[in-house]
Order: structure tokens, then C-alpha cells, then sequence
């Protein structure tokens, strides 16, 4: 028996957090294509958030959850999260077939709703999920300049160690664990409490604005609302069996030296974020002591892949035996967005090319850092 075409609609408001309910258990979605992400981020964030849908006979199949943000006088459509919103993949219930004219038919209703809208940009997409493919890879696209990072996990944490430098790795861990007991011992925690979230989120949003700004680099968390939405998310999830998001961290002496903050999706765990205590401990490794001991305990999980998300760090290629490749897309439904459409295009490349070569990237990281500190010098 055919399967009943597929219908286009856009939804806003309250009713948008009911129908993810409607894909059934089983669906897959990126962490930040879920639920309870796109609810806080729309109350805590950004209230311009709307959701495109693909239903089959009213149950919907597809949900792209969208936020939208203004860039000059363009208007914009991105996935809701902003730059927080990482390894994207659209929630789909696998039971039927999106093609391109089902996309097509989805923007042109998007644009119908919403007409001030002047582009769709679909950033840091994965190709694929748990074995399912992305109905937006087969939109035109580029290959973002971040690629994403992962472990092969085999539910065999001595394999994991073997495929890059065991002992070095075993020993080095021998050695912290021994300081961080000299210290006044250790502990991995787990938030299971919305009062241990907000102290683990609280120690990090600290330790990472100071870093960032020693760096040169931006604070993401620093606009209105977006510390509070993840405060909500992590609190969310507390205590559940099975929870999307999760807060680590590790404890010396009874004060946390590094916080971890994941998700995940049926087969994968995601690394969202790590922050670490610039003390006296720092030269113990304490993000690392702490991704060791995290990596150990999933490989006594169901879990088939560890994953580090967006970015390429020492740290990360000294576990990794997955490079894996995310896409931007973008869909111009002006003129005005083709014109920003091409800006993107051509500042993505310039990017890639930057970060491809070392020598570069390693030259504009250290700019970045200096011009940065010279503006904090007191007048």
C-alpha cells in the first residue's frame, strides 16, 4: 500500500512543543532538533522561533525546528541554537521517504508563513545519524570548515587505548590520579540534582569566559538568555534514566576542576562542551583526566560512537579514528538572501582555507590573542 503524500505546514508557538510527541519513540533527531531544546531556547532566548513540519496524514515525519535572527536587513532562518547548536540533524520518524520536492514544497510554505524571511542557512549539518541519512544533504552544500570528531567505541575501552599511544595515555593518568589524591582525593559526579546543574554550569560559564577572553574569542553564553536556557535544559534532565543532556564533572578536594557537558542520540554521545579550573591543579590535566574516565564508562554502554562535536583540538585527534564531515546548506527565498547566500559562500571558503593550513590558522589564532589583550590593557 503507498504511503499517504506528504503535506507542508509551519508552527509556532506552544502547539510547536507537541509535536516531536507525534513522531513516535523511535524517531531520530540531533540533541538540538529536540523537544525540550527548541522549548527553552524559544523562552529563554529567542521567541522568533517557528517549526517546519512534513506531515502524512497529520502525524508529522519531519520537524526542522528554526529560529529567526537578523543580519543587517537580512533576515535569516538557522537551526534554534544559534553557534550552540552543533552536529545538526532535522527530527524525522525514518518511516518515510523526504525527497526534494517535499523540501521544495516545505520552503515554499516557510516562505508563504513568514515572507519577511530572506533565507534559510542550515549550518553544521551531519551527513548521517545512527545509520540514517540527512533529508538536507540532498539540498545543495558545502563542507563546513569544522569537521566533528569521534571514537569508535566497540564496547572495549583497551581497544579504544590502543589505537593511539596506550601507555602513554594509562600512565599519564596513573600520575594526576595519584596528585589528585595527594590533593585531597577525587571523584567523578554526575548531576542528578538541579541544584548540582546549576553549581557545574555555574563553575564553567566562569572558567570559560576567562578563557575565551584570554583567547580573543567571543562569549557565546553572554547574550541575554542563553546561560538561563541552559540552565533549564541540564535541570530538565536531572535525574532521568535515559536523559538527552547530562552535566560531569570532576571533584578534588570537594570543588569541581573540570565540568562536562553532553548529549546524546540513540547510538552516539556528544561532547557539547568542557571547562576546566585554571588553579593550581591545572598541570594535572583535569579536562583530560575527566574525558578519560567519561570514555571508560561509555564504553560500558550501548553507545557506538564518542563524540567530540565541532572543532579540531590535539586533544581530541590523540583519541580519534573518525573524522567526520559537517555541511552547511542554504536556501535563498529572496533576492536579498541570495545575495547574502553568495557572502556566505564565499566567507565559508575563505575559512576552510584558513584552518586547512597550520601555519595560518596558528598566525591568526596568536593576532587574535594579542590584539584582544591589548584592548583590556587599562587606559
Amino acid at each position: 500500500m503507498p504511503l499517504p503524500p506528504l503535506k507542508a505546514k509551519i508552527v509556532f508557538a506552544a502547539e510547536a512543543n507537541m509535536l516531536w510527541a507525534g513522531l513516535g519513540e523511535g524517531f531520530f533527531a540531533g540533541p538540538a532538533q529536540t523537544a525540550g531544546w527548541f522549548s527553552f531556547w524559544q523562552s529563554s532566548v529567542n521567541a522568533d522561533c517557528l517549526v517546519a513540519v512534513l506531515c502524512a496524514a497529520d502525524r508529522p515525519v519531519f520537524i526542522l525546528p528554526l529560529e529567526i535572527v537578523p543580519k543587517g536587513p537580512v533576515r535569516v532562518a538557522i537551526f534554534a541554537g544559534g553557534p550552540h547548536a552543533n552536529c545538526n540533524f532535522p527530527a524525522i520518524s525514518g518511516t518515510h521517504e523526504i525527497g526534494r520536492n517535499d523540501l521544495a514544497t516545505l520552503f515554499k510554505e516557510l516562505r508563504k508563513a513568514r515572507p519577511d524571511i530572506d533565507l534559510v542557512s542550515l549550518a553544521r549539518q551531519l551527513g548521517e545519524l545512527d545509520g540514517i541519512t540527512n533529508p538536507l544533504s540532498q539540498l545543495p552544500n558545502r563542507e563546513n570548515a569544522n569537521v566533528s570528531l569521534a571514537i569508535t567505541l566497540d564496547r572495549n575501552f583497551e581497544t579504544v587505548l590502543a589505537r593511539n599511544s596506550s601507555k602513554r595515555k594509562k600512565k599519564k593518568h596513573r600520575q594526576n590520579m595519584r596528585r589528585f589524591e595527594d590533593a585531597g582525593g577525587y571523584r567523578i559526579v554526575t548531576a542528578v540534582t538541579a541544584s548540582e546543574a546549576e553549581a557545574m554550569l555555574e563553575n564553567y560559564f566562569v572558567w570559560k569566559a576567562d578563557r575565551l577572553a584570554k583567547a580573543g574569542i567571543r562569549n557565546t553564553y553572554e547574550p541575554a538568555g542563553i546561560k538561563d536556557f541552559f540552565h533549564r535544559l541540564f535541570a530538565n534532565e536531572t535525574g532521568l534514566e535515559a536523559p538527552r543532556f547530562q552535566l560531569k564533572a570532576l571533584e578534588v578536594a570537594g570543588k569541581y576542576r573540570a565540568v562536562l557537558g553532553k548529549s546524546y542520540s540513540e547510538h552516539q554521545t556528544f561532547i557539547d562542551f568542557i571547562g576546566i579550573s585554571e588553579d593550581g591543579l591545572v598541570s594535572a590535566s583535569p579536562g583530560e583526566f575527566l574525558f578519560f574516565e567519561d570514555i571508560q564508562d561509555s564504553c560500558n554502554t550501548n553507545l557506538a560512537v564518542y563524540s567530540f562535536g565541532i572543532g579540531d583540538e590535539p586533544y581530541k585527534r590523540s583519541w580519534s579514528d573518525i573524522e567526520v564531515p559537517t555541511y552547511d546548506a542554504d536556501v535563498s527565498l529572496t533576492t536579498k538572501g541570495r545575495i547574502y547566500a553568495g557572502y556566505l559562500a564565499a566567507r565559508g571558503k575563505l575559512v576552510r582555507t584558513i584552518k586547512q593550513n597550520d601555519v595560518i590558522w596558528a598566525s591568526v589564532r596568536k593576532a587574535r590573542s594579542r590584539l584582544f589583550g591589548k584592548r583590556r590593557d587599562p587606559q
